[in-house]
């Protein structure tokens, strides 16, 4: 089978247009083909990750079920008696990688697909515009607001210094960070009457902030911190409404304190993720590196590397899993990851970066969804790709988005 053939029969598998015999021919082929020369193929004309998201543990098993959930693939492998061991095994690998390259060549920077498999809806309609108007994603852009009541709108502020008060400077960078300096480090001890700002990040917003003691914050969308310009002798204290990522300065003396509506979080130096939004049930922490203490009310649990916390609202009881550290760290990366995700969380997530409103008619909650998503991608492709393997739809309208059936 040449090239240009192969390429074709593995795009209407995928799209579930093949007829029988090109589907048995095809699968016939996979079975009896060296996996390297399928593997090189794929790497050299498909696999161009460096145009596209890299595939993530989590997608890959994921592709794999998708294809030996097909009752196509059950039946040719049947045919496959005992002695033939090595051939199943070559037969796995071989779709292992045609099926992961595929989903990247044929998104071109995304990859998603319906855990549910559901079949292909008959008249399937696609993402539908009541305007012209064009939903960007997020980028950039947050609010500062100072002790004294400034309002600083960041993206419309010059680069270079934009606040001075006292010891304190604060420096807008050219990428998306302000960074406070203490003229002398020393004079922080001796703060008698402290000062706080807050950094707050629209829907549709991210940002940056390098604190007086070199803590470093990245902030999702939708979400403010609440910090002191300069940290006093005891402690070094914040609070979080949404989500960030921190990587906390070194400081024994000064324990660091992210306080959220859902708990506290108590560390010295570490990396971790906070996920406290108000109209989410559950908060999280994620640990990366280090240690942290996650406490509410009576409770407190300590937290190792690669585990996360979850407090639901109302409770005071800390459930310590493993984390799902790509998906954790997707936002940061600049991705979006779901993994068996409901459509309602879902659009959660695209609410906050690109900024829209969404409501629902009918119910659309029965289908689970997992992939990766560039989150600088347009709202269309996303939203196109979701009709493209589920049972649901969308319309937009402005900055509304409906879901329906």
């Amino acid at each position: 089978m040449n090239e240009a053939k192969l390429k074709r029969l593995l795009h209407d598998y995928f799209n579930d247009t093949i007829n029988h015999a090109d589907c048995m021919e095809l699968l016939e082929y996979l079975k009896n083909t060296d996996a390297g020369k399928i593997e090189g193929y794929i790497s050299e004309d498909l696999l161009k990750l460096d145009e596209g998201p890299e595939l993530m543990p989590l997608q890959a098993r994921d592709i794999w079920k998708q294809i030996t959930s097909d009752v196509r693939y059950a039946n040719i492998a049947a045919q496959v008696t005992d002695n033939q061991s090595p051939a199943v095994k070559l037969y796995r690998k071989t779709w292992f990688w045609v099926a992961a390259a595929l989903l990247v060549f044929l998104a071109v920077g995304l990859i998603f697909f319906n855990r549910q498999f559901a079949p292909p809806v008959a008249n399937k309609r696609y993402v539908k515009h009541e305007n012209n108007n064009v939903i960007l994603p997020g980028s950039n852009k947050a609010i500062l607001t100072t002790a004294n009541g400034e309002v600083l709108v960041l993206e419309q502020a010059a680069n270079g210094l934009i606040v001075k008060s006292g010891n304190i400077k604060v420096l807008k960078t050219h990428n998306g960070q302000i960074i406070y300096n203490l003229k002398d480090q020393k004079q922080s001890s001796s703060v008698q009457q402290i000062s706080y700002n807050t950094l707050t990040t629209p829907k549709g917003g991210e940002y940056q902030v390098v604190l007086a003691d070199g803590t470093k914050i990245w902030l999702n969308a939708a979400s403010s911190i609440t910090y002191p310009t300069a940290f006093g002798n005891k402690e070094r204290r914040i609070k979080l409404s949404g989500e960030a990522y921190f990587e906390v300065a070194k400081d024994a003396r000064k324990p660091f304190y992210v306080n959220t509506a859902n708990g506290q979080i108590r560390v010295l130096g570490t990396h971790f993720n906070i996920s406290a939004y108000p109209d989410d049930d559950v908060t999280s922490t994620t640990l990366l590196e280090g240690t942290v203490q996650v406490t509410k009310n009576q409770s407190s649990s300590l937290l190792k590397p690669g585990q996360q916390a979850s407090i639901s609202r109302g409770s005071d009881q800390i459930r310590v899993a493993e984390a799902k550290m790509d998906e954790v760290m997707a936002w940061k990366n600049g991705y979006f990851i779901f993994d068996e995700d409901n459509i309602a969380d879902i659009m959660k997530k695209v609410s906050r970066w690109y900024d829209v409103d969404v409501q629902y008619h009918g119910s659309v909650d029965d289908q689970k969804f997992g992939g990766t998503f560039h989150r600088s991608k347009s709202i269309s492709d996303l939203l196109h790709y979701l009709e493209k393997i589920g049972n649901i739809h969308f319309l937009i309208t402005g900055r509304r988005i409906t879901v329906t059936r």
